[in-house]
């Protein structure tokens, strides 16, 4: 394996500017301040919190022959609630957007970059996202 050279030295230089740019797009910027009100609402912290360990309790509970069909009924009511509070949230769901939205920017980045090396991209153009959700009001991608 041989690093180095003029077209190397290129790549890493655009790859620097890409990564520049997208650190400064509205999808990043979005994300960085949806990331930022999680953190700081106790309320969707204690929440997911409460979802990690029932979904641990449900898988030890899963992997233990002796638990009761009723105890993991239970337990999975538990999680779906937890779940329909989180999903109502609103700060939480402007989270979940957000990743959305900077996923379908990475993703037409890596389509781009694909189709300029050779990769087949069919299966990911279908959907006919532009990757820019800077109007994107939910729409199913």
């Amino acid at each position: 394996l041989v690093l180095g050279g003029k077209a190397y030295s290129m790549i890493i230089e655009k790859a620097t500017e890409l990564g520049m740019a997208l650190s400064n797009s509205d999808e990043f910027r979005r994300l960085q301040a949806a990331k930022a009100a999680m953190d700081a609402d106790k309320h969707v912290n204690e929440l997911m919190e409460q979802y990690t360990q029932k979904q641990d309790k449900m898988v030890s509970m899963l992997e233990n022959a002796d638990s009761e069909g009723i105890e993991v009924s239970a337990i999975a009511k538990e999680i779906d609630d937890i779940q329909t509070e989180l999903v109502e949230n609103p700060v939480f769901e402007e989270m979940m957007e957000a990743q959305h939205c900077f996923a379908n920017l990475m993703n037409e980045v890596n389509r781009t970059i694909g189709a300029y090396i050779g990769m087949n991209t069919e299966e990911n153009s279908s959907s006919g996202c532009s990757g820019n959700c800077s109007g994107c009001s939910g729409c199913v991608h």
